[in-house]
């Protein structure tokens, strides 16, 4: 059975941010008119008035959708549990979350973005899910193959106050005009490392694959970082819409990153086979 899937910035924004169907109150009326989402986390300790995340099967990948407005990771670590228990057999495991903590974006992939870096990589890896889809940056960027570094790093609570739901920067943005601040965030968000270097298509590769979608709509561009990170494999601002198809198989996972006005790839395909 094969998937094709299309995913933007937009979609990506979207699907995190208003998903509890016993939340109403929080959600917008059109959101609740077009939208019954499968299996919502309503367990949260800390929830936002987004609401919350969910998760569905569809063939043989597990999609789960992270509220990262959200700023409590443990909450996210036992969605993903619950998720893969109640699904345990399926072959490919995919995060979808607004904020990209492994962006290449010049507006957050360095601030605000990255908040969730130190505590969701491990959980990923400990998890072994396979790709994650992030939004935030309204830039294209995808990265190598990610783990932890296996060392304790700094949650940063300090920012991440009660009232502060992801959407509103202003403690980190803050916090970032201070030198001496950014360079203990900076240096502290270094925990990763990169798994695998190899392009086109991997089989059974280590790590974690990481995405962010630009703009689908051409409504919000953002300029690249000025330096480059070392994860990024292949980054893209082209100043125009862009969408990606996945393609998913019994076992492969297959993305490619399109040009709307031109219909042509901005990138080359990436690929994971898992024998």
């Amino acid at each position: 059975m094969q998937y094709a899937g299309y995913l933007s910035a937009k979609a990506l924004r979207s699907l995190p941010e208003a998903t509890s169907i016993g939340n109403h109150d929080s959600m917008t009326t059109g959101y609740q008119n077009h939208f019954n989402v499968p299996n919502p986390f309503t367990e949260e300790a800390t929830p936002t008035t987004a609401g919350h995340g969910y998760f569905y099967t569809y063939g043989n990948a597990l999609f789960i959708m992270i509220n990262a407005n959200n700023y409590n990771a443990a909450d996210h670590e036992a969605l993903i549990k619950k998720a893969i228990k109640a699904h345990p057999d399926t072959k490919w495991r995919i995060v979808v979350m607004h904020q990209d903590i492994y962006g290449s974006g010049k507006d957050h992939s360095d601030s605000d973005g990255i908040l969730l870096r130190t505590q969701l990589t491990p959980i990923y890896d400990a998890n072994k899910i396979d790709v994650v889809l992030q939004g935030h940056d309204h830039t294209y960027a995808r990265t190598y193959q990610l783990s932890g570094d296996g060392k304790q790093h700094a949650d940063f609570a300090e920012y991440k106050i009660a009232g502060q739901q992801g959407q509103y920067h202003n403690l980190i943005d803050a916090a970032m005009k201070d030198n001496d601040k950014k360079s203990v965030y900076e240096s502290q968000n270094l925990c990763y490392t990169i798994a695998d270097m190899k392009q086109g298509t991997l089989r059974n590769p280590k790590g974690v694959f990481y995405m962010s979608s630009n703009s689908a709509t051409g409504s919000k561009f953002y300029e690249l970082i000025p330096q480059q990170q070392d994860y990024i494999a292949a980054r893209n601002q082209d100043w125009r819409p862009t969408y990606s198809v996945i393609h998913i198989t019994k076992n492969s996972f297959t993305i490619d990153t399109y040009d709307v006005e031109t219909g042509k790839p901005i990138d080359e395909s990436y690929s994971i086979v898992k024998d």
